[in-house]
């Protein structure tokens, strides 16, 4: 007899977490996977998704969808919040009143908070930026619209696709001997690959073990272990790489940028390791892969 398979479907497949998703799709028999990126759909047309959910039946959708330019937001305001909050309104109508579980990603930028500890997914919301604001927003409309939804809040996130902090470090230190780096603002980077693989498992789980489903309406912190500095990050990306390029550390003063970044950026995983029994890998462990994939 053959065995029905869970459907997921992921909008914004082109990214760098949707095209990790593509990547491990190719690689799993378990789940059957459909992608949309936004060539094939515009995520704020709620007509729009309802005929490619009609099509699909997903038992889950996955929406990788995100406006991240986090400098350009805060002129591109009208198209900053229509990916981050107003496609979070079309989607949850357009499942609304279905068995589908919705699986939506957010930013450490929504805490921008100082507490010296990790930080907690109750921990205050101070968002500073239009990028922020929007994603907070996006976060509170799934959670008040009676859909089954898993918001997961990440930091730093790198990929051997798309664009990225790891990237331009590498672009940067093949061409210049030295180049300035803050050090003052911590957390940890997310390897996109190591999110979709926990986002795949913790999928698994729920179907297998039904009762894991009251876990999984909740909002989640994840990234990779460890805590750094961007500073601490290049110099490792050159290390890795076999760069020859001198890193200097500044701080973040006397690099400006249009929009506020949080100095503290250190994530509690305690919730997500505790609810699904995941192990999350160390962050040198994440950046040797992802220097790995691109080369």
């Amino acid at each position: 007899m053959e065995t029905i398979k869970t459907k997921i479907l992921v909008f914004g497949a082109d990214g760098q977490l949707g095209q990790e998703f593509r990547y491990l799709a190719r690689q799993n028999d378990l789940l059957d996977f459909s992608f949309c990126s936004k060539l094939d759909i515009d995520i704020t047309s709620e007509s729009s998704l309802k005929q490619v959910i009609q099509a699909i039946q997903p038992d889950y959708v996955i929406n990788c969808a995100a406006y991240t330019a986090v400098d350009k937001a805060e002129t591109e305001i009208e198209q900053c919040f229509a990916i981050n909050r107003d496609a979070c309104i079309s989607i949850t109508n357009a499942i609304k009143d279905t068995k589908i579980k919705l699986i939506h990603f957010s930013t450490d930028y929504v805490y921008h908070t100082y507490t010296g500890f990790p930080l907690q997914e109750t921990d205050k919301q101070n968002p500073q930026s239009i990028y922020a604001t929007s994603k907070l927003q996006g976060e509170n409309i799934i959670r008040n619209s009676g859909v089954q939804a898993m918001i997961i809040r990440t930091s730093w996130v790198v990929s051997s696709y798309g664009h990225n902090f790891v990237k331009t470090m590498k672009r940067l230190g093949a061409v210049r001997e030295q180049i300035s780096v803050v050090n003052d603002q911590y957390g940890a980077p997310t390897y996109a690959r190591h999110l979709a693989k926990v986002v795949i498992e913790i999928i698994g789980k729920v179907v297998q073990n039904p009762a894991l489903e009251e876990h999984f309406n909740d909002t989640y912190n994840y990234a990779n272990e460890g805590i750094l500095t961007w500073y601490d990050l290049a110099n490792q990306v050159m290390k890795i790489a076999n760069l020859p390029c001198e890193v200097s550390p500044i701080p973040s003063s006397e690099y400006p940028t249009p929009a506020s970044r949080p100095l503290w950026s250190v994530l509690s995983k305690q919730k997500i390791k505790r609810n699904f029994g995941i192990v999350i890998p160390h962050w040198y462990l994440a950046l040797q892969e992802c220097i790995e994939a691109m080369e």
